[in-house]
This record gives structure tokens, C-alpha cells and sequence, in this order.
């Protein structure tokens, strides 16, 4: 009779041995269990370590279990007992190949080199265990170690099991996050370079299929009467059928049918038991789980975007969200293509026309325009509305309250992150409308080029030989927003890029000059002035095309390789920064891209201020006044400054502002205030409290001013909306430290005699 045999029905009639007292439920299974025909006997007779050995076990509340002789015969603690789930059928001692059928063949061969006496250990082995009801895979790091008896022989082995199934998860999704980051790069550089609608419907689902790693996807286009697909183009994996063809929707089932044509994804793990699928015919022979995802155009089902799988499976919400992403990207891709395509068609049709042909191009151009804007627009608007989608589902499971710690600080950094990209959006958009409240700062030019020429060159191509060629002095500094002057070069080195054609000569060279020379319709200007030119061996541009080459939309490039964005900004920046930028080329002997900053010396310590001011805690005490025509925002602001030591008082207005420091300026160390408020703006009081309050130092805050963006910030400290605490703290130390060193000066000064 061997362990598996043996039976808990005859319950012992001594008294529980003192090995097992403390052994929970497992030692009185281990006590009511008949051992009379076990090669162990009964357990008072059992050897001292294998008791010394199994009370530790039983007793400790970590999962732990032991093996004992070459039959490994298995025991286990409560805590380990769960999971064996309903693999125990509550008898000890069993050989663990039987106890453990699971997870056996993983762990047998560590067991074996532990009684061999060589301890070892294993991180993150993947076993599969039962559990909620079906088996399913766990990580755990596993340590063996062989139990010697009172003459030094190993006699059996101990395990320590630790679960490290959540970590591993956690970092297979950030894997899963970098493949999808990937992927949809991967994406858009098929929809960008698609030259037919053909090709770009092939190429983005064969992309979808082959990352799920399922047997087919591709897109079906819905008649206006909403009852036929049709599928132009799909792929396939080896050996499975697809879906090439016309079908009739309902033949789907009318539940699968009403679902697609109310807008709702649908997903069939299993098209063999998903009551969806009782009576119905499948999308494609073969098929046992596809995905299906609607897109709704002017009121009614257009298009649906499928994946299907030969084989269950279980379709997660990431994976469905991704599939979404992807058809609503290649349906707005494939549309615009097909715009191209017919825009191209316009012109070549155009081209052969005569006498008319001059105004039939301009109105032309001036419907491209229009439609490259609308093109952007969209395009911005599809990136708010993923940000916002970000945010939204992280604050949906951060309120159901259900999250681990460590999954609720990854969406919290996940919100802040998507914050940070939308201001980085908004701020592009504001520099193309040359509205953007620049932050100036002094800089070290040559460093900068040096840093956007490492940045470009991996963008050049092999092809493309990049030179440097620095100021002549140590070092050359202008004062300018340090992140539109990086993105301006980048413009002009992709701009040269295109020019030549990814081979050729490109330079960057830096010089001080005293002047700017005359440009389209100004003329020359003097000053000190750095010089920034990019100089490329491209194709040139025609000198009747120079005057027009800054305007926004205006591109050579051809349909779908550029917006004509990319020198607007540079444009912009310049102008706004008090510099400019000139260009001189012909055709066929390369262009040279002048930007022109203003000059400063070098300062004593580069951004001495933001040094001195470092520290991200605010000081107790100190009242500010916080004025914004917002409540919501403005209460947050309260809480955010109070929760960093400052006393606040609110006005939700410049007028009821200057009457609270008309009543008392003594409870106020500082102004904090909004610049787009009803009535006086947030200039024109800090103008006021200049006049009438000269001690009190005013920070100004804004998203977006018309004020600012044409005259200038007044001499006052900008926190550009949204902002941090951190942010609010760095500028009021900053503020703050340049109050007080006048104060200094004066109480150092002698007095008079």
C-alpha cells in the first residue's frame, strides 16, 4: 500500500505528539492521519531531524514545505496549503511527484540537487497553480535546501517559496507597454509612407495581426444601407481562410449586428460557448475568437476593424483599446490618402488646362491650406482626446479604491507624465501661432548647437556628414527660450535633410556679428547680435520662392512628406525672441538658414537664480495673496500653497485685490496673480501694486496672453499654466531672493555721520 493510499478514517488515539501542537490544521491532518503502513511508521517513532524539521515547517507562517527521503515524501504548512488548491486531497506524506503534479516538473530537478546536498535557488520561476477556479500561471523565487540527519547525511530538503507573481506581472506590462510604444511607431511609419489605400489597409493590418499574434485581421467597409460588408483587404496567417469578400452583417447574428451598429466593440473569447454566437454563423470558417471594432461616420455604421484567432482565447481590455486606437488611425490615414490621391488627380487634370490655369491653382493652393489646417486640427484634437482618455481611465481606477499601492502610484506618475506631454502640445501650438509666452533665459550657444547636433544626427541618416564649426571666442551667449531656440534648429537640420535627399554636406556655424542684415521688405540693423547659420549642399530654392518660404502651410515637399509648419516656427521664435532669420540659396547650390539672437555678455553664474532658489519647500509663515478669477482653480492653488508652509488670502479679482492691500499689505510677503482676468488684467495690476506697494514682489501666472506674448512679461516672474508647487515654489524663492538683496545692500551700507 503506498502514501496515496493511505487514510485519515482510523484517528489516532494518543495524544498529539509535541512536534505537531503547534502545526495548525495540517499537523492534527498529520495526527488523525493512519500511518501504520507507511515506510515511516508512526510519527512518535519518527526520526528526531525529520520532527525537528516538521515542526519548524507546520509552525512558521511563511509557505514553506519539505520533502523527506529519495521518495521525497511531501509535507507542507497551512499557509503553502492553498496552493495546491484541489490537488490535496488531505493526506500528508504522499511522494511530491503526486502531491505536486503541477509544479513538480519545474521544481523536481532543484529538489533532486538539494538532497543531492547542493542548496539552489530559483528567481521567478513561472508554475502554474489552481486558482478562482482554473489553473493559472505564478512566478516564484524558490530556495532548496538539503536537511542533514544527526550523522551529517542529507535526508531531505526544505523549500522556502516566495511569490513574485505581481512584480513579474508588473514588469511584463511595462514591457507590453514599450512593445505597443513600438508598435505604434511602427504604425505610423507604415500609414505615413503608404502610396495607395490598398497597400495602407494591407500594411496596418497585417501589422495588428502578426503583433496579437492571432490568424487574420483587416477591415470591412459598410454599404450606406448598413447591411453588407465588404472586405477589400485583409491578411491572413498560414492556412486560415479570411475574409476576402461580401457578407451580409445579420447573417453574424442580429445581437452581434445591433451591437457593431450602435457603436460598441465587440469581443468573442470563445465563439464555441459565447452565448453572442449561439445560432449564428462565425466571421470566417475556422474561427473560435475574434475581436470586432465599429467606427461611426455621419450617424451610421462605416467601417468595422476585426481580428480573428483560429484558437480561444482571452482578449484583455489593453488589447481592445489598441485595436480600436489602430482603426480609428487607419481609417483617418486611408481617408486622408485617398484626399491626396484625388488632390493629385486635381492637379495633373489642372496641369493640362490652359488659359484658366493660374486662378485654378490658386484656388487650389488655398484649398490645401485649408485642408492641411483641418488635417491639423484633427490631429490635435485626437492627441487631446488620447491624454484626456489617459487621465480619465487612471482616475476611474484610482476611485475604485481596488488598486495596490504600487499600481496606484503608476497611474498617478502615469496622469503626471500626461499633463506634462499636453502642456509640451499646447506649447508647440502656441509657438506655431507666434502667441507662446517665451521663457528666456541666458545660454551658452555653442553648448546648445553642440547638444541639437547630437540630437539630429541619428535623424540625418549615414549619409548625411554633419560639421560644427563654434564661435571664436570661449563661448558665444544670448538670452532666448532655450527649448523653442532646440526646436527651431532641429527644424532647419530636418528641413535639410529633405533638401538633400538624406546624403550630402550639412554645417552648423556659430559667430558674433554687429548687425542684421536687410531682409525681405526691412531694412538693415544694427546691434550685438549671435549668428546661427545651417548650411546644406541640397537642391536650393528658387528665388521667386524665398519670399514665401516662412508662411505658414507654404511646402515644396510633395502631398503627405510635410505641413510647411516647421519654418513658421522658426520664424516665430526669432521675431518674438527681438532676432530674425534669413535665408540665401539658388538652385542647385544648396540654402544657408541665418538665425540672428540678440547678444549678452556672460553672467557671472549661469542661472544663478534658479540655483539659489533650488529647494522645493515653501516657507512657514510667509502670506501671499493669491489673486485668479477661477474658484475651482483658485482654491486648488490655496490648497497647494498652504500645503507648503504659506498663508493665503484669495480675490477673485484685481479690484477686490488692491482693496485687501489697501486694508493691510503687512499680512502679504507676496502677489501671486492671473493675467487673463475680467476687467484689469493681471499686468495692469501688477503695474497698480508696483506703484502703491513697491515691497511686495508680484509673480505673474498664465496658459496663454496676448499681452505677454507681444510686449514682454513687464519685468515680472511668469509661472506658465498648468503649474506645480514645485514650480510656484522655485519662482516665489526666486522673487523673493531678489527682494531681499536690495534690503541687504541697504542695511550694509554706513550710515551717515
Amino acid at each position: 500500500m503506498n502514501m496515496s493510499q493511505s487514510s485519515t478514517a482510523p484517528a489516532s488515539q494518543t495524544p498529539m505528539p509535541e512536534f505537531l501542537l503547534h502545526g495548525g490544521e495540517m499537523g492534527r491532518l498529520i495526527h488523525a492521519q493512519d500511518w501504520r503502513a507507511s515506510a515511516l511508521g508512526s510519527p512518535e517513532d519518527w526520526p528526531r531531524t525529520l520532527k525537528s524539521m516538521l515542526a519548524t515547517v507546520l509552525g512558521s507562517a511563511e509557505p514553506m514545505f519539505m520533502c523527506w527521503g529519495p521518495q521525497f515524501l511531501s509535507f507542507f504548512n497551512d499557509s503553502y496549503r492553498p496552493m495546491l488548491g484541489k490537488n490535496f486531497n488531505g493526506v500528508l506524506g504522499r511522494p511530491a511527484a503526486e502531491q505536486l503534479t503541477i509544479s513538480w516538473p519545474e521544481i523536481g530537478q532543484l529538489a533532486q540537487q538539494a538532497l543531492a546536498g547542493r542548496a539552489s535557488r530559483q528567481e521567478n520561476m513561472a508554475i502554474i497553480l489552481p486558482r478562482n477556479g482554473r489553473d493559472e500561471p505564478t512566478w516564484w523565487t524558490l530556495t532548496f535546501i538539503p536537511v542533514r540527519d544527526e550523522a551529517g547525511a542529507v535526508a531531505g530538503i526544505c523549500c522556502f517559496p516566495v511569490e513574485t507573481t505581481e512584480s513579474v506581472l508588473l514588469e511584463h506590462e511595462r514591457a507590453q507597454e514599450h512593445r505597443q510604444q513600438a508598435f505604434r511607431i511602427e504604425l505610423s511609419d507604415a500609414l505615413r509612407d503608404a502610396a495607395d489605400p490598398d497597400a495602407l489597409m494591407r500594411g496596418a493590418a497585417q501589422r495588428m495581426g502578426r503583433y496579437l499574434q492571432a490568424s487574420c485581421a483587416g477591415y470591412a467597409e459598410v454599404d450606406e444601407t448598413g447591411r453588407w460588408l465588404q472586405v477589400l483587404q485583409d491578411w491572413t496567417a498560414e492556412g486560415f481562410a479570411g475574409m476576402a469578400g461580401r457578407h451580409a452583417l445579420d447573417d453574424f447574428g442580429p445581437a452581434l449586428a445591433e451591437q457593431l451598429r450602435a457603436g460598441q466593440p465587440v469581443a468573442v473569447d470563445d465563439t464555441a460557448s459565447d452565448a453572442l454566437m449561439q445560432g449564428c454563423a462565425c466571421p470566417s470558417p475556422g474561427t473560435r475568437a475574434f475581436m470586432a471594432v465599429p467606427l461611426i461616420r455621419n450617424a451610421r455604421l462605416a467601417v468595422v476593424f476585426f481580428v480573428l484567432d483560429a484558437a480561444p482565447r482571452r482578449w484583455t481590455p489593453g488589447q481592445m483599446l489598441l485595436v480600436t486606437e489602430v482603426a480609428g488611425r487607419t481609417w483617418t490615414s486611408l481617408n486622408r490618402l485617398r484626399a491626396e490621391l484625388e488632390v493629385r488627380q486635381a492637379n495633373r487634370t489642372l496641369e493640362e488646362r490652359t488659359g484658366e490655369l493660374l486662378l485654378s491653382q490658386q484656388a487650389l493652393h488655398q484649398s490645401q491650406k485649408l485642408e492641411v489646417l483641418g488635417q491639423l486640427t484633427g490631429g490635435v484634437a485626437h492627441d487631446f482626446n488620447n491624454l484626456l482618455a489617459l487621465i480619465s481611465s487612471s482616475v476611474e481606477l484610482l476611485r475604485s479604491n481596488k488598486l495596490p499601492p504600487a499600481r496606484s502610484a503608476h497611474y498617478l506618475d502615469l496622469i503626471f507624465d500626461t499633463v506634462g506631454r499636453a502642456v509640451k502640445l499646447t506649447a508647440q501650438l502656441l509657438a506655431f501661432a507666434r502667441q507662446q509666452p517665451l521663457q528666456p533665459e541666458v545660454f551658452d550657444v555653442d553648448q546648445k548647437v553642440r547638444d541639437v547636433v547630437d540630437l539630429v544626427r541619428p535623424l540625418m541618416g549615414a549619409k548625411v556628414r554633419i560639421a560644427h564649426q563654434p564661435c571664436g571666442r570661449n563661448a558665444c551667449f544670448a538670452e532666448a527660450d532655450i527649448s523653442q531656440f532646440e526646436t527651431a534648429l532641429v527644424n532647419l537640420a530636418v528641413n535639410a535633410r529633405d533638401a538633400m535627399e538624406a546624403s550630402g554636406q550639412l554645417q552648423f556655424q556659430v559667430r558674433e556679428v554687429d548687425a542684421v542684415p536687410a531682409g525681405a521688405g526691412r531694412g538693415p540693423r544694427s546691434g550685438a547680435f549671435i549668428a546661427i547659420s545651417v548650411a546644406d549642399s541640397g537642391c536650393g530654392i528658387a528665388a521667386e520662392r524665398l519670399d514665401a518660404i516662412f508662411e505658414p502651410f507654404y511646402t515644396t515637399k510633395e502631398v503627405g512628406k510635410g505641413t510647411g509648419l516647421g519654418l513658421s516656427q522658426v520664424f516665430g521664435f526669432a521675431r518674438q525672441s527681438g532676432g530674425d532669420v534669413l535665408v540665401q540659396s539658388e538652385p542647385g547650390q544648396g540654402s544657408v538658414f541665418t538665425l540672428y539672437l540678440a547678444r549678452v555678455e556672460k553672467p557671472h553664474r549661469l542661472r544663478s537664480a534658479d540655483a539659489s532658489c533650488a529647494g522645493g519647500a515653501g516657507e512657514d509663515g510667509l502670506g501671499v495673496l493669491v489673486v485668479e478669477d477661477n474658484d475651482e482653480l483658485a482654491k486648488m492653488t490655496c490648497e497647494i500653497l498652504q500645503g507648503q508652509g504659506y498663508r493665503t488670502v484669495w480675490a477673485a479679482n484685481a479690484t477686490t485685490a488692491l482693496q485687501e492691500l489697501a486694508a493691510d499689505d503687512s499680512r502679504f510677503d507676496l502677489v501671486f496673480s492671473d493675467v487673463i482676468m475680467p476687467g484689469m488684467n493681471g499686468i495692469e495690476f501688477g503695474e497698480q501694486v508696483r506703484q502703491r506697494h513697491s515691497q511686495l514682489p508680484v509673480v505673474l501666472t498664465s496658459g496663454y496672453s496676448a499681452v505677454i506674448a507681444e510686449q514682454g512679461r513687464h519685468g515680472f516672474e511668469l509661472v506658465l499654466k498648468p503649474y506645480t508647487s514645485e514650480a510656484l515654489v522655485r519662482a516665489f524663492h526666486k522673487v523673493l531672493a531678489r527682494q531681499a538683496r536690495p534690503a541687504a545692500r541697504l542695511s550694509e551700507a554706513p550710515s551717515p555721520a
